[in-house]
């Protein structure tokens, strides 16, 4: 039995088998394209674009009716990053001045941003898991991949991930999602305000913790107290059992 402590940004108790997710996104290598391809390639990107502000704004509205207009806001800003003009130069001007793949240049960008982000004091890295997700909205319709582990749960499960994007939070089924904890994170960060409103127990900011647990294993996740018990001995399973 491992005790791990968090930050407490969703109150209620679970106790559940967990599903483990990737620490990571997308791994985008640095790749390049021919001289030939910079026009085509643009082209590519700006459609990856399009389809990313349509989704955000799509998940705006869907949030707005689920949650309220202050939760679909969060995704209706997503859609003003993505349209950003000064995004689109900056991305583009990697493309045709370096040469480099739609991906790696949206990814190189977005990656400045969150490090500008996370330099900016406590309220503006909370922003940063904003800034991932846009980046990995873009890198879905340029890649043509999709995170899918959460939208197939046929059972419920404790959800263990590094980081959850907003967009990952809201689509968030709490009939199947008993609770969840994440090495990042913080409790002004849109994931925590969003677990918050689908009343999810939540933990975050706990560091790593993830090699030390496996899809499966028992996991008590307390939203009270921000702890999170890997693999709780029977005692303390009994004791939660009453809470």
């Amino acid at each position: 039995m491992e005790i791990k402590r968090g930050i407490a940004v969703s109150p209620g108790v679970a106790i559940g088998q967990a599903i483990v997710l990737d620490a990571e996104g997308f791994r985008i290598p640095k790749r390049f394209v021919q001289e030939s391809a910079v026009v085509s390639e643009v082209r590519r990107l700006e459609q990856s674009l399009t389809k990313a502000r349509d989704e955000a704004l799509e998940n705006e509205s869907l949030i707005a009716e689920k949650l309220g207009n202050e939760y679909g806001a969060i995704f209706g800003a997503h859609a003003l990053m993505i349209s950003d003009p000064k995004l689109r130069r900056e991305i583009v001007g990697l493309i045709e001045e370096k040469n480099f793949t739609p991906e790696y240049a949206t990814s190189r960008v977005l990656r400045r941003y969150a490090q500008i982000f996370q330099a900016a004091g406590p309220a503006a890295a909370a922003r940063v898991s904003d800034i991932f997700d846009v980046e990995r909205r873009i890198l879905r319709h340029l890649l043509g991949e999709q995170r899918e582990e959460l939208r197939h749960l046929t059972v419920p499960v404790i959800v263990l991930a590094h980081d959850l994007t907003p967009s990952e939070t809201a689509g968030l089924d709490p009939k199947l999602v008993r609770a969840f904890a994440t090495e990042e994170g913080g409790r002004t960060s849109h994931s925590a305000i969003l677990a918050g409103a689908l009343e999810i127990p939540a933990v975050v900011g706990i560091g790593r913790f993830l090699t030390d647990i496996s899809g499966g294993d028992t996991v008590i996740v307390d939203g009270n107290r921000g702890l999170v018990i890997l693999n709780p001995d029977e005692e303390s399973l009994a004791d939660y059992a009453h809470t």
